[in-house]
């Protein structure tokens, strides 16, 4: 049996019935080229505690999988469990605290631990399904193939073993089996016994960012395929286009490996289809040969390009892809086929002068700005919130993500592609993956091939621009010489750093880049006062202020009733693990900044406008500071469970504070403060000079009294940021003031706004009491307790519905009548009277204040299918809001 661990080219699947235990007529494709069937669906699923009975026996057709699980496939052995409800549901309250297994120490990381003596996940699970054999087949090659297993199997198909565990092992590795002489002519059952990662297992597994579930995501976690062949093979396409340093012409190389699996000697020919552009070649394969074909523009001139359409990130231009087709014949019949987009562009990386990494696409500088994305804790997939996850990005200005692991489908890099949003991909840290000492022979192998089998498909996205082959620290110098080689083996077309550290390598030497935090809260004059740690300089590869506090609405779903307030261990469960079991610095610090929360709500209202700003001045600080920054990542975009740390928006979907104190910050041009020395300054975010700007600046007591007034007229250069003036410190500024910063292009029109609240009394750091980079603390603190003495207003209020780019849409208008400042105005949707929030949606701006007598008027565009047959509501709440609901005209 040939085992080959390999990516294997995204083809138009075909769907095939799945049979647990009936089963149906498989779909007959029109062409053996276009033959490739889906196992996404249903299988049985048990533990082999439970049913002993060998895999001989589970993988004969007809097999009594009696008392048998139900198993969504791809998907985990838990995930099968909660599915079924064998377990509830585990985002609820400390329900997955008493799953059986899960009796291992929070302080500890599950990843490097043993499974408990009594977790039932120290036995192997059976996966089990039955199908049929797809019509047509005879003199054709059939192929089993595995995207990915966690951790190990055996592999069983009609009462054969096709391949055992030791064959079969590593997350993150491909596999293909040919069952040309194992199918039947009608019926088959597959029976696949997976095995759960050791501690010292290249796993997926988590980390610091929430519990691991028990099984340490032991399953078939990425998808399954039977595709149909003839005797030639066509696996890795690739078209790897090199750009001269004008950027108006392409040479392109396309690739493809060809595997004879006859054994006889074969003439075949490959074809290649960009475009307009063909090309062909034959070559001879010996018997059982593989070879890699390639179409090299110096022998085929076809394959240079003049002023091809190039492929950029969306802010900078189109986001455009080529396809590529291939197929090979032999004897003029279609043996295997391909397809695949490619986008035409050229990312390089350099280091500055001071020793930052900085990177460009197609000769143009790139100041990243981006977050982490996580998976589902059980590795749930939807393609529905994949694109709800990928719009927020780009709603809020986000102009990249990173992987850390958790390299996921090629849906997602597909999508990613399309939509012009940067990927950062890479091994994951703290565990084995990162306990180099610990490697044998074996580890070595395994590493590689999932090096091998990543770096294979990823090097095909136009949206992957890196990869990080170390996480928090780089690998030893025979480990990393071995990836480099790898890589250059791939031709991978990307830049590559050995670390998200700072720590230099013996053979790549500096990375550029960083992760010195913080992770914890800190307060917003950290990000331009901050010169060794998190600050705004260099590439900052992951950071956060800290914890988000999703909304009440969403707390009420995972939080019980009676545990809602005050904050108890309910809450902990929900922050992290290790260093991060509590949300107490971040509480600490609200209640000397905001004073004490007296109520669930109170706590709410002060805790979004604290994930506000810091959302907002972490951003801003690395937007003023290009290019001494050269990035940020923000830990996290998002939760692989209801939590109450790093994201951006919550498990539910549910945007809030720091989602839009992020989407502020990202205007492409922006107007903003500087906490390090009371200036305002203006950042293009485009690549044209602007001229004839106006920058206004006006102070505000804590009464709505303006204070003190600042404008300019300026220019600014292209992708570049500058200060536009110091603000005035007048005398008679009350504890807590406001600041409104208006930016207006030459005709007049605003194009940028912000509001800030600040205090004369400053936040001060305690740098002499940094231990980690976890957080600073702080010597002194902001006095914003002149919010909680703000009147409490009400608006007028008019709300329309109508559509919006193919889209719903609600335009809400709201006017401050009253003579104060009313505070973080913050509307929202709910699907009917008492429903759940409407979800994903697209608020132009929220969390928005205004001065007496200011109007504004903001959108809210979404999906009209999510509403279900629910109307809109509109509900309006804010710091010095009474929580009121609007109808919608």
């Amino acid at each position: 049996m040939k085992i080959v661990g390999s990516h294997f080219a995204r083809f138009a699947a075909l769907s095939l019935a799945l049979l647990a235990p009936a089963f149906l007529n498989a779909q007959t494709p029109t062409s053996t080229a276009e033959r490739q069937f889906s196992f996404a669906g249903i299988m049985m699923m048990q533990s082999s505690c439970v049913d002993k009975s060998s895999g001989s026996a589970i993988s004969t057709v007809g097999y009594a999988a009696k008392d048998w699980h139900k198993a969504e496939v791809p998907g985990t052995v838990v995930g099968a469990l909660v599915e079924d409800h064998t377990l509830p549901d585990p985002n609820y309250g400390m329900n997955l605290k008493q799953f059986p297994g899960m009796d291992y120490s929070a302080k500890k990381l599950f990843a490097n631990e043993d499974m408990p003596k009594d977790s039932p996940y120290r036995c192997s699970h059976w996966f089990r399904m039955e199908f049929e054999t797809p019509r047509d087949i005879a003199g054709k090659q059939a192929w089993l193939q595995f995207l990915g297993i966690n951790y190990r199997a055996s592999i069983w198909l009609n009462g054969q073993r096709i391949a055992n565990k030791d064959e079969v092992a590593g997350a993150y590795r491909t596999f293909e089996f040919n069952l040309t002489k194992f199918l039947k002519p009608d019926h088959n059952a597959l029976a696949v016994e997976v095995f759960a990662p050791g501690k010292n297992d290249l796993g997926l597994t988590w980390v610091d960012w929430n519990p691991t579930p028990p099984d340490k995501e032991m399953g078939i976690w990425r998808e399954v395929y039977l595709h149909v062949t003839g005797d030639v093979t066509l696996r890795h396409p690739f078209v790897n286009p090199k750009l001269d340093s004008s950027f108006e012409s392409a040479a392109l190389s396309v690739s493809a490996e060809l595997h004879n699996t006859s054994s006889n000697p074969v003439k075949a020919t490959l074809h290649a289809n960009l475009d307009s552009t063909s090309v062909e070649q034959s070559v001879d394969l010996a018997p059982n040969e593989t070879k890699i074909v390639r179409f090299a523009p110096e022998q085929f001139p076809q394959l240079k390009w003049v002023h091809p359409k190039l492929w950029w990130p969306y802010q900078m231009g189109e986001p455009y892809l080529y396809n590529a087709k291939l197929r090979v014949e032999v004897n003029k019949t279609v043996s295997d086929v391909a397809s695949m987009d490619f986008g035409i562009r050229q990312v390089t990386s350099e280091l500055t002068d001071e020793s930052h990494l900085l990177f460009k696409v197609n000769g143009k500088r790139v100041l990243i700005r981006g977050a982490a994305w996580a998976p589902d804790l059980l590795l749930r997939w939807s393609s529905k919130k994949l694109d709800a996850d990928l719009a927020y990005t780009k709603s809020m200005g986000l102009n990249a993500i990173r992987l850390e692991g958790k390299t996921d489908r090629d849906e997602f890099f597909e999508k990613t592609d399309r939509l012009g949003i940067l990927v950062m991909p890479g091994w994951i840290c703290c565990d084995a993956w990162e306990r180099w000492s610990n490697w044998n022979e074996e580890t070595k192998k395994i590493a590689a091939a999932s090096l091998t089998d990543q770096i294979s498909r990823l090097r095909t996205h136009a949206s992957v621009y890196v990869w990080l082959y170390g996480s928090d620290n780089p690998p030893p110098a025979e480990i990393e010489k071995m990836y480099l080689g790898i890589l250059k083996n791939l031709e991978w077309p990307n830049p590559t750093v050995s670390s998200a550290a700072d720590s230099p390598t013996t053979v790549t030497g500096k990375s550029g880049v960083k992760m010195t935090g913080p992770y914890e809260y800190v307060p917003p004059v950290y990000w331009l006062s901050d010169k060794q740690a998190g600050g705004a300089y260099s590439y900052n590869t992951e950071t956060s202020p800290g914890p988000a506090i999703p909304t009440k609405e969403s707390l009420a779903k995972f939080i019980p009733k009676d545990h809602l307030w005050p904050i108890d261990e309910y809450w902990n469960f929900h922050s992290g693990q290790d260093r991060f079991a509590t949300i107490n610095v971040f509480t600490d610090a609200l209640t000397r900044r905001y004073g004490a929360a007296t109520s669930l709500d109170d706590f709410e209202r002060k805790s979004q406008a604290m994930t506000y700003d810091n959302e907002r001045s972490m951003y801003e600080a690395y937007g003023r500071n290009k290019y001494t920054s050269t990035g940020v990542i923000q830990w996290m975009l998002n939760n692989a469970w209801p939590s109450l740390i790093w994201h951006l928006y919550d498990y539910y979907l549910v945007p809030a504070g720091g989602y839009f104190g992020t989407k502020k910050a990202e205007e492409i041009v922006h107007v903003q403060y500087s906490y390090d020395d009371n200036s305002v300054a203006v950042v293009n975010g485009t690549y044209a000079p602007i001229k004839g700007l106006k920058v206004f600046a006006k102070l505000y007591n804590i009464d709505a009294k303006e204070a003190g007034s600042r404008e300019r007229t300026m220019d600014i250069a292209a992708d570049a940021s500058a200060k536009a003036f110091d603000l005035p410190k007048p005398a008679n500024l009350s504890t807590t003031y406001f600041l409104k910063l208006r930016l207006a292009d030459a005709s007049g029109a605003i194009i940028s706004d912000n509001f800030y609240w600040l205090s004369t009394k400053v936040d001060t750091l305690d740098w002499a009491a940094k231990k980690d980079t976890v957080y600073t603390p702080q010597k002194d603190f902001a006095d914003l307790t002149g919010l909680n003495s703000l009147p409490q207003v009400t608006l007028d209020v008019k709300a329309e519905r109508g559509t919006q780019a193919g889209k719903g849409s609600v335009r809400v208008t709201v006017k401050n009548t009253s003579s104060s400042v009313a505070f973080m105005v913050h509307p929202r949707l709910s699907k009917g009277e008492d429903g759940d929030d409407l979800v994903p949606i697209f608020w132009d701006d929220n969390y928005f204040s205004l001065l007496p007598g200011e109007q504004k008027s903001v959108t809210a565009t979404f999906d009209t299918e999510d509403l279900g047959r629910q109307p809109p509501i509109l509900h309006l709440d804010g710091y010095n809001l009474a929580a009121t609901t609007v109808s919608i005209q």
